[in-house]
């Protein structure tokens, strides 16, 4: 043989040998950070209180904890969060009722006290998780802290927003909005009566959805649904693509500028919610629905029309959050008989068809143990005769 074709020959197989080499090598290399970033994420996922962040607090502040532009605020980069365990204790065991600073956003909401549904350990849990992640911390909060935290908040209510966290606890939150005891909206005397008294033959709204639009068992929460989306649903009943005859006899006489003024009045409402789970359903599974949905049945997640935590989404997707639990299942049910068709497309009565009677129950005491829709930055004390 040709000694130029031996060196050839000789040559391709030292080359073959080096690319084999680095090939295994960067395959090793590959497969070494595959092995250390599933131990970072599994270190973090096992972390005590990470099962109960997604489950409890991911819904509304968001599993990455940047929460949601003007509606809740976020924890990471939170001054709350950086005080550590002890203050996210306090918080969790008393919920929070009024505005709140965070970064240069004003949040003015409500969230839920937990002291109720979650206990000394799992608190102490939680909150650990919380300022871990969000605020760097390094402290732990142990059972018996929690127990002496609960002994001394037990009767305090609610925080009154930012400013009473931190005049009561001594955190350095920075500079706070003051609590204003408001609820909403001012009303010209025509539409006062058609909320609280009623008009000749037509009994008042808040007859059946209460004072402050709560709503109650198979009756509607009116407050904080969008103002576009109740006129459509006011014009669907009078033109019988939504049908309740109580509904249909109550709206059939309102002008336009009645139906808009009513609408905007519960539109502006922010009030605390008395929804809660009354249906027997699987939470686990209406979590799971809410958030991810079932594809195997070409369900979506509820979250993904109507937003993040069910706030909504204006003016074609109502928020869910809040909503009572006996309605939502009832409105799932008549879209699947098709006794409701006043969805786009037809929607909701497809995703309803796909879902059984369990799941309805599911979704609809999932979504009522949530809380409500809450204000906006611009919206703290809103009153209808301020717009521009």
């Amino acid at each position: 043989m040709p000694w130029p074709l031996i060196a050839f020959a000789v040559g391709l197989g030292i080359w073959g040998a080096a690319t084999l080499i680095d090939t295994r090598h960067d395959i090793a290399l590959a497969e070494v950070e595959r092995t250390v970033a599933s131990r970072m994420e599994k270190d973090e996922s096992s972390e005590p209180g990470s099962t109960l962040f997604a489950a409890r607090c991911a819904t509304c502040h968001q599993a990455d904890g940047l929460g949601v532009r003007g509606a809740i605020p976020p924890l990471a980069g939170s001054t709350f969060v950086a005080q550590g365990p002890e203050l996210i204790a306090t918080i969790l065991l008393r919920g929070i009722d009024g505005p709140i600073r965070v970064g240069d956003h004003i949040f003015n909401g409500h969230m839920p006290s937990f002291a109720s549904v979650l206990t000394d350990g799992e608190i102490g849990e939680l909150a650990t998780y919380v300022s871990h992640r969000f605020g760097g911390a390094s402290d732990t909060l142990d059972p018996l802290s929690v127990a002496a935290l609960r002994e001394r908040v037990a009767h305090s209510g609610g925080f009154k927003g930012g400013a009473e966290i931190a005049a009561s606890t001594g955190a350095a939150v920075g500079a706070q909005p003051p609590f204003v005891s408001a609820i909403a909206a001012s009303l010209t005397p025509e539409a006062s009566s058609l909320i609280f008294t009623g008009r000749g033959e037509q009994w008042a709204c808040a007859s059946c959805h209460g004072d402050l639009g709560q709503g109650k068992e198979n009756t509607p929460r009116l407050a904080g649904l969008p103002a576009d989306y109740i006129v459509k649903q006011f014009d669907d009943f009078i033109e019988g693509r939504r049908v309740n005859e109580s509904m249909r006899i109550v709206v059939s006489t309102l002008s336009n500028a009645e139906k808009r003024e009513v609408a905007e009045y519960y539109a502006r409402l922010r009030v605390p919610s008395n929804a809660k789970p009354e249906l027997g359903g699987n939470l686990a599974r209406g979590e799971e629905l809410a958030l991810h949905g079932d594809w195997s049945r070409n369900v979506p997640a509820c979250f993904s029309c109507h937003g993040p935590s069910g706030f909504g989404v204006a003016p074609e997707f109502p928020p869910l959050a809040a909503q009572q639990a006996a309605y939502t299942a009832n409105q799932l049910a008549a879209w699947t008989g098709g006794h409701r068709n006043n969805s786009s497309l037809d929607l909701m009565g497809r995703i309803s068809r796909q879902l059984s009677d369990a799941d309805r129950r599911a979704v609809a005491d999932y979504l009522a143990s949530l809380p409500p829709v809450p204000a906006g930055e611009a919206e703290q004390i809103a009153k209808i005769g301020d717009r521009p």
